[in-house]
Formats: structure tokens, sequence, C-alpha cells
């Protein structure tokens, strides 16, 4: 049995139900299927009278339709029950089995049952829905569950990952599988509350995009759907596969703009090509329909659009581009689209399901086992009473969520309390309400500052991460003589400060005594075992723990005593304009990242950089002479910084975040500086005059040196970013584009475009120790995270070049696309991200393997690339479409 308590949140979608647990300051996804997050709502009638759910069921379905039940949800209330196998089977039967299935499946993975479990439903649902959904847990055998609303759920989700003011007026939009929903909420202290009345359409979701689908292939390809046998087994099995390609395609066309649909019919295959123009026009007007029920809600509410701090999309139909752009056309206020809009309302249950303990426990009960409630909580039964022998007891403590989601920019705490206007609750929804709102305040860390959302999205087959976070990837490259009048770009990632490296040879932390702990769904410990171990151990030997203090507090004395005589360092120091966004739990990447929004920035944008804390993603756009800043949370643009010595190039952060350097050359008026930025005001401070053009600078780790490329000249130029000047030169193979760093700052390694080699600069001595033959024209270089392991890309060769860092000789040399510009790795090390400017993608290299996963198409003229430093999304700068665009790297 587990040592940590958990609080569980489940949402019983229409097409999909998804599941997500809270423990200590860890929300996160509960992995349902074998190749998804979240699990189909299916369920299936075997011969044996048994019914199946999930993954399981729908494979099921494809051979027996007649014995599958999906999108039952739609039927609550209505009085038909549904036939599977020729059997009648009622709707709330069904849900009960799906979060029968679900909850057996977390205690089984955990351990022990869930301390607390919190269900959602539709906000539009009336008393006689609720009341027939309160039924559900009973088929489950969950006993005293609480209910909360799903756009309740959706908000709480994005105020615990976002700081929200007393006030603040937002509106859901919630556009799902088969239903859709608009609720209007204002943040209040301690909660969030429902304004006006909800709005919904009953039966419009993405099944009926997908039918939209159908209906076109039946169109071109001249009724032929309609002429088919439907008692033939295998046209009824042919059709189910279809359906089946055609939500592929829906969601294929929400990441590219065409697709190819195969069709295979008895006697008949062909394929029918389908453009996201021509599946726009299908949901055209019923997108607008939700606009409208939308503008109800806010009507009933009194909320004037322009009120609106943003509108949160929810629902993994509402990841359909033209949502978002039909939505901000129409109200005029910015949308917010969650990394993974599905996986939202469960987040925000969890959390809401850590924060409020019901007075009386939940109760699960499984194969005539029946889980008491938490020892020692109002209302549940005293220790050894009501259970059978055996039974595991419910750890004590409760557990406060600090931060949670899926889309983890910021990691502002907030406790979010179930506010109800306009919606009569049910008594367990009162009961409920009233402990939300007294819920114990966020855990802070430190100084006192919200601690960092240590949320993850679980993989069904999730990678090992390294235990300590690394630093984010280094910067990148430009090119040579022939490109230099387009520019270049890469991410000039900032480095933190350098803790001692306890990775194994493989990159990989070895075990730790306390890890033996409680293992999550992820195959990794969970850090929470420790807290669990170790109260044990506290409450074995009082006489150790009294040591352990005292040990702790001489370590303090010794590190701030340092700390007063050498003063802070620069890396010490986050921005003061900003607390951390970014979790600082670096989350498993996949080898197939999907393609995420689409941004405008303007003119010519050839270099990318986010920020030290992930809020903020800097874009020099050349020809405008401006340096144009996006929102990461909401990903609009929100400033624009004017460059007035001339075009911007490139860019690179201190690792403070507070600066920014920006190189600039301009060749008609022969300026070359670099421009020093204060982020806190955005404005340039000051300037650094370069005796030739400046490529792809980089920041030591300690923050106290600039390391700039001359490209012209051969060298590299070490600027004191204390004083703004030259301080020194390095002499380096001709044309350098590219600086970075070591982990530890002992090296710097440059790409030197004409002379086919990367320099490796020892920074004590400020010389080149060596120089390591690669690819044709070298154009930048990028430091694994955790491993020794160096890689560039070969902008005229086509490939990327790997060195071992120790040996300094080329491991692997791996093909991609044309004239790649680009590379930067994922922080936990397993991938590697290259930009191919002239093919308009990006490859995906598995560091293990050295063999591309994937090639993901993205805008035009695709030039640079830089990473969230938790590693769950890329931005990618476009150079000929003026746009950025944003990679989902995890999850």
């Amino acid at each position: 049995m587990g040592c940590v308590g958990y609080s569980l949140g489940i949402d019983l979608g229409t097409t999909f139900v998804a599941a997500a647990l809270a423990t200590g300051t860890r929300v996160e996804m509960f992995t349902l299927g074998d190749r998804s997050v979240v699990t189909p709502a299916v369920v299936y009638l075997r011969e044996d009278g048994v019914l199946v759910t999930g993954e399981a069921a729908s494979l099921r379905g494809v051979s027996s339709p007649d014995r599958v039940g999906r999108e039952f949800k739609r039927r609550l209330g209505n009085p038909t029950p549904v036939v599977l196998g020729g059997q009648p089977h009622t709707v709330t039967t069904l849900l009960g089995t799906l979060l029968r299935d679900v909850v057996r499946k977390v205690v089984e993975t955990e351990g022990e049952p869930p301390d607390h479990v919190l269900l959602t439903h539709p906000a539009n649902w009336g008393p006689f829905r609720r009341a027939l959904f309160e039924e559900v847990p009973q088929h489950a055998g969950l006993t005293n569950p609480s209910l909360v609303t799903e756009p309740e759920a959706a908000a709480a989700h994005y105020a615990a990952s976002r700081q929200l003011d007393d006030g603040e007026i937002m509106a859901v939009y919630d556009l799902g599988g088969g239903t859709f929903d608009a609720t209007v909420l204002r943040k209040k202290p301690g909660g969030v509350e429902i304004l006006g009345t909800p709005e919904g359409i009953e039966r419009l979701g993405g099944i009926d995009f997908d039918e939209a689908i159908l209906s076109y292939v039946d169109y071109t390809a001249g009724g032929v759907l309609r002429e088919l046998d439907m008692g033939d087994l295998q046209t009824t099995v042919a059709l189910a596969r279809l359906r089946q390609d055609c939500v592929l395609a829906k969601e294929a066309l929400s990441v590219d703009t065409e697709t190819i649909l195969p069709v295979f019919l008895p006697g008949r295959h062909f394929d029918v090509h389908l453009t996201r123009s021509d599946f726009e026009d299908m949901v055209r007007a019923p997108i607008e329909s939700t606009i409208g029920a939308l503008s109800r809600t806010l009507q009933s509410a009194q909320v004037d659009p322009a009120d609106l701090s943003a509108v949160l999309l929810v629902g993994g139909s509402s990841r359909i581009p033209l949502v978002a752009r039909m939505v901000s056309a129409e109200l005029g206020r910015p949308t917010v689209v969650d990394t993974h809009p599905k996986y939202a309302v469960a987040l925000g249950a969890a959390t809401l399901a850590a924060q409020a303990f019901p007075s009386n426990g939940a109760q699960v009960a499984f194969d005539g086992r029946r889980y008491a409630g938490r020892p020692g909580t109002p209302g549940a039964a005293p220790e050894g009473a009501g259970a059978p022998p055996g039974t595991p007891d419910v750890a004590s403590a409760p557990t406060v969520v600090s931060g949670a989601g899926s889309r983890q920019r910021d990691a502002q705490p907030f406790v979010p309390a179930v506010g109800s206007a306009g919606v009569a609750p049910s008594p367990r929804r009162s009961q409920y309400d009233a402990m939300a709102t007294s819920a114990a305040a966020p855990t802070t860390v430190g100084d006192g500052a919200p601690g960092p959302d240590a949320t993850t999205v679980e993989r069904s087959a999730p990678l090992p991460q390294p235990r300590r976070p690394p630093p984010p990837p280094p910067a990148s490259a430009p090119r040579s003589d022939d490109h230099d009048a387009r520019s270049e770009g890469g991410p000039a990632q900032p480095s933190t400060r350098i803790a001692p490296d306890t990775t194994g040879p493989n990159g990989i932390a070895p075990a730790i005594p306390w890890q033996s702990g409680r293992t999550r769904r992820s195959g990794l410990p969970s850090p929470d075992a420790h807290t669990g171990l170790e109260r044990r151990w506290r409450a074995r030997n009082s006489t150790g723990a009294l040591l352990a203090v005292m040990g702790i507090m001489l370590a303090l004395v010794v590190f701030f005593g340092w700390n007063l005589i050498q003063g802070p360092s620069p890396s010490d120091i986050n921005p003061v304009n900003e607390l951390p966004r970014t979790s600082s739990t670096v989350v498993p990447a996949i080898p197939i990242p999907a393609v995420g929004p689409t941004i405008p920035v303007g003119k010519t944008p050839v270099f990318i950089a986010v920020s030290q804390n992930g809020r903020q993603a800097y874009v020099a756009n050349r020809d405008a002479q401006v340096v144009t800043v996006v929102d990461t949370t909401i990903d609009q643009v929100t400033a624009t910084i004017p460059i007035a010595g001339g075009p911007p190039q490139f860019l690179a952060f201190a690792p403070s975040g507070r600066t920014l350097y920006v190189t600039i050359f301009n060749d008609q008026k022969t300026i070359h500086e670099i421009a020093v930025v204060d982020t806190r005001s955005n404005t340039v401070v000051a300037t650094v005059p370069q005796q030739a053009r400046p490529f792809l600078p980089a920041v030591s780790p300690d923050g106290k040196m600039l390391y700039v490329p001359n490209h012209d000249i051969a060298s590299v130029s070490v600027v004191s970013t204390k004083e703004n000047k030259e301080i020194a030169k390095i002499n380096v193979p001709p044309n350098p584009h590219w600086v970075a760093f070591s982990r530890d700052g002992r090296r710097a390694y440059t790409a030197n475009h004409e002379s086919n080699v990367i320099s490796v600069i020892d920074t004590a001595t400020l010389k080149v120790v060596t120089t390591v033959p690669v690819g044709t024209s070298p154009h930048s270089v990028a430091v694994s995270p955790n491993r020794p392991l160096v890689a560039n890309v070969n902008f005229d060769s086509n490939n990327v070049t790997v060195i071992d860092a120790l040996t300094l000789k080329v491991i692997a040399t791996i093909p991609v696309g044309k004239n790649p510009r680009d590379i930067a790795w994922s922080p936990d090390g397993r991938f590697v991200y290259v930009v191919n400017e002239d093919t308009n993608n990006i490859s995906v290299i598995d560091a293990a393997t050295y063999k591309v996963t994937a090639t993901i198409p993205v805008g035009a003229g695709p030039i640079s690339i830089a990473v969230l430093p938790n590693g769950r999304q890329a931005y990618v700068s476009n150079k000929n479409s003026g746009t950025v665009t944003i990679l989902e790297l995890t999850d």
C-alpha cells in the first residue's frame, strides 16, 4: 500500500473518459489506456454477459457493432434503454460500468483507494439529469463522491496554473466529443463563481464533425455508402473502420492543411482528398451556433465581451483551428487553448478534490471489499470498523495542491471554491461548496513564493526522466556567406546555475534509497514517497530527526554565510517582474510531437528565444527592425521593442532572465553591435559595438561573460556582462556562427561554417583546445542537458552530427531534411529537434538510437526553434510566413 494519500478527479465524457490524481503538490493525469492517457467511453457486451469497457470494447466493436455502446451519455434522461447484443441497459448502468473500471484501475495501480473522488458533469444539466447522474457512482461501488460542473473544473485547472485577480471574468467554451457548454465564471476571494445561466447544445461535438466527413466521403463517391447492404457483416465492419478513419482525418486537419482518407469497402477501394478548407466549410455553421450560445450566456451574466480576460477553450474539439479564430473574431478577446484540452476538466477535478474532503469520507467497494474513509475524518468510520479484516487503511494528512495543469506555463497556486450561482445545487454539492470555500491555503516553498507546479501528463509507456531538472538546451546557429543576407535563427536558451552532476553514464540519475517507496504510473518512484517514508522514520527515531534538523541548520548557516561573502550570482536571481511560470518538473518528451496553434508575429521572424521562466517568447523580426514579445500563456503578441541600430538577428538571455542580448548587423550603415534589453521594461538600455557581424551569442552559466561569434573575422569576442565591454578575443577557424556552453561552463563550442569543424574552447584559458571535423557548413550547435553529447546541424550536407563530449569524437551522423538551420534538445535529453528550412519541417531524432522518429510540417521557411524549460512546447519561427508554430512535445 502507498504511504501517501491521493485524490481522484474523473471526467466521464461523451467520447472519452479521463482521470487525474492529486498527491501532495502534484496533479497529474492517470494513464487509462494502453495507447493513450484517456480511454474511449465505450462499453461492449461479451457473449458471457460481461461488460467490457475502454479500448478493449472499442476494438471488439469493430467486428461486432451490435454489441457495442458509444456516446450513451447523450441519452441520460431518455427512458429508452440502450440495447447491446439484444439486451437492454440503462444509461446510468453503462456510465457506472465505465466509472467502476476507471476507479478499479486506479486503485490497483496506486495500491490504495483515493481519499476523495470528484466527478464532473455539464453545467447546463437540470436537477433531473443531475439526480440521475448521482446514481452512476452507486453502480460503480463508489459512495459519497462530490460533483462539480465541467467548466468549474476547467476553470480550477486554469486558475491553478495561472494567476487570476479577484473580480477577473473569463468564459469557458467547452466543445467536446458529443456536447457543447458555455459558461461565464468570475474569480472571487477563495474561489470562482458561475455568472448568469450556462448554455449548451445537447447534440453537438466531435462525433457530429466525424459524421460530416463521412457524408462528404459519400458525396464525393457518388452516394456509394447509401448503396451498401447494411445487413452484410463485412459491410458493417468496413463502415466501422471508415468511421475511425474519419476521426483520424479530422484530427490530422487540425495540424495540417490537407489529408488523404483511404476508403476500403467490399469490392471497392479509393482515396478521398480532404483539405482543411473543405472541413471548415462543413463545420462552420455548427461552430457559429456555439458562439451564439456563448453570446447568450454572456448576456444572461450581463457581461460585455470586453470585460473578459480570456475565453478558455476546453474539450478535444476545441483544437480545431477554426474554433479559436471564430471565437476570437466574434468576441474580440484572446482565446486560451490548453495543451491537451480534453485533460483540463479531469485535472481541475483532481485539483478541487484535493482541496475539499467530504465530512463523511468517500467509500470504494471492489470485489466485496469496502474501503473505509480516511481515519479521523469527521463522519468516517472508526479505525478498524466497517471494513473487512485485512482491508488497507488510508494514509493520513490531507493533501493540498499548489498548482496543476497539462500546459504548465506558470505555477501560480490558487485554491478555487466551487461556486454554483445560477445552478440549483444538490445536497452533496452544497456540502462540497462549503468545504471547498474553507480549503487550506496553498503550499509555499523557499521565501514564501508559490511552489513550482509539478503536474505531469503521463504517457501510457513513459520514458524515464533525470532526477535532477536539467538546464534548458543551449543555443543553436546561423548560416554562411551565401545565406547571411537572409539571417538566421535558433534558440538562445539561457543556462541555469550548475548543480553537481549526479547522473550516471547514461544520463539517468542513480537510484536513491528512499526511491524504493510508492511507484507511479510512469514506472518512476514518486518524490512523494520520500515524504511518507521520512515521516515514518521520524516517528520511530526522534533522536535521528533532531540530528537531521541540526544538520540542515548547519548547512543553511554555511550556505548563507558563504553567500554573504561571495554575494549572489546573477544566475541566482529570478526576474523581479515575474515569479517562475513554467513548472520546474521536466516532462517526458514523445517521439512524435503534435502541431499546435500558429501565431502571427510580423515580417521575417528570423530568430526566437524563450525567457528563463518560460513566460515570454522573444522574436527577432529582421525587416521590421523590432523584437516581438509573445505571452506564452495566451500565445498572443503583447509588445514590440524597436531596435534603432538596425535589423535584429539573434537573441540570447542572461541566466537571470532580466537581460536579453540582441545581435545587430546593418550592412548598409555598417553597424555591428549588441543591443542590451532590460526585459522588465522591454527597452534597450545599452549597446556594445562589434568589429564584424555578430552571430548567435551565449551567456556563460555564471552570467558573467557573453561570448559573441564574429562571423567575418574568425574570432569570438568575450564581453563582460557587468560592464558591457569586450575584454578578450578568441581566435577560431573562419566563419563562426554559433556558441553553446557546456553545462559546467568550462567549455564553449562554436560551429565554424566555412571550416567544417566544431571548435572546442577552454573558458579558463580562452584558447581553442581542439577542433572536431563534422559535415559541410556546420550552422548551429547544441549541448545535451544531461549527457556528454554535443549535436550540430550541417547546412549543406543535410545532416546532424553527434559528438561525444568526453572523447571529442563524432559518434553519429543522421540524415535530416534539406538545409537544416537550427537544433535544440528536449529538456529531458531524449530527443533532438532539427529545423529544416527548405523542406518546411522539423526532424525529431531519438538520442538513444540516433534515428529520425518523425518529420513534422510547420510554416514556410522555418529558421529557428526554442523549447520551453519544462519541455512541454517548442516554438518555431517561420521566416517566410511571418508566423510562429507551436509544437506540443509531450502527451
